[in-house]
């Protein structure tokens, strides 16, 4: 009889799961977002926030749990239920923290549900100073000196990306880092660094007004918001990287409620209401969701992993 009953109790748990996923949502939905307030992940989700609790008819609480380079976040993420009321705002941090082994998790123990929005990594010269393009910064860091790259502090995906662009393009860079970007870009403004890595984003002012040219992206095509920053593929160099931001949950979280999401997202980048805000931050709609998504994170993982090299733990 207790076997029975078990039988029972386990088929009904079976049957019980898909209804409830149906239901989804019943209740508010954490976000955790793994840097302080006012980062990029965090403006990237509260812009979203008003356009997803419309769609997915509950609330969504922003979460901010900094800390580590976003370990800390990403970590009480992981562990979570994976029954959808808990969620990261995820980006290619994740990928570098696994890169660097800084963390007990891969991007393999979430689900990803969706890449939102991307920016191109950009290597950007003084305007005004002796190297004006891919060809001349690189040919001239093959010589016994080294060129001067600045970017944000070690291990961080722009000092990461740093270095992918010297193994792909064998060129000899003392790579030099600086606190955040912004200081990254100062140095470069005064010559005291001969080029500069880092998010088109943060390096977009610097460009628009003409103190700093872009000489490669790493987008795989040119970006509208960077129409005259030629790719590192069509400058004969195989690198592909972006900077993105996305939604994922605990592995295991239930294919009906990530399809949700997934609904609402598609709704939002359908209509365009995401899209000025996304211009206004300095990056681009550029969704990917299912296979086609799990195939740029498997590929993003693989060139961080081997660009970080022996600065992995």
């Amino acid at each position: 009889m207790k076997k029975l009953l078990g039988t029972l109790t386990l088929a009904a748990a079976v049957v019980a799961a898909p209804a409830l996923a149906a239901d989804y949502p019943t209740k508010k939905i954490d976000m955790i977002v793994p840097f302080s307030a006012g980062g990029g992940n965090d403006t990237f989700i509260r812009a979203l926030q008003p356009l997803l609790e419309k769609r997915l008819g509950e609330d969504l609480v922003i979460r901010n749990i900094p800390g580590g380079g976003g370990a800390v976040g990403m970590s009480r993420a992981v562990s979570s239920r994976a029954d959808g009321y808990t969620l990261l705002a995820a980006s290619n941090a994740m990928l570098t923290l696994e890169a660097m082994g800084n963390v007990a998790f891969t991007h393999d123990d979430f689900d990803f549900i969706a890449k939102v929005v991307e920016e191109p990594y950009v290597i950007a010269v003084n305007s005004d100073g002796k190297y004006k393009d891919l060809k001349s910064l690189v040919s001239g860091a093959t010589s016994d000196t080294p060129i001067r790259i600045g970017s944000s502090g070690v291990g961080s995906s722009a000092y990461i990306t740093a270095r992918a662009v010297a193994d792909i393009t064998g060129a000899n860079f003392n790579l030099i880092p600086y606190p955040g970007g912004s200081e990254a870009i100062s140095a470069a403004m005064g010559n005291h660094v001969d080029a500069v890595v880092l998010g088109g984003s943060e390096l977009r002012s610097a460009l628009k007004s003409g103190r700093l040219k872009g000489v490669a992206m790493s987008y795989a095509e040119r970006s509208d918001s960077l129409p005259d920053v030629p790719t590192f593929q069509e400058q004969g160099y195989d690198l592909t990287l972006t900077v993105w931001r996305g939604i994922a949950a605990p592995k295991g979280t239930p294919e009906a409620v990530e399809q949700k999401w997934v609904e609402a997202i598609k709704q939002i980048v359908a209509e365009g209401a995401y899209d000025k805000t996304a211009r206004n931050l300095g990056t681009e709609v550029s969704p990917l969701y299912g296979e086609k998504l799990d195939e740029f994170i498997d590929h993003s993982a693989e060139v961080m992993s081997a660009a970080a090299g022996d600065l992995a733990k």
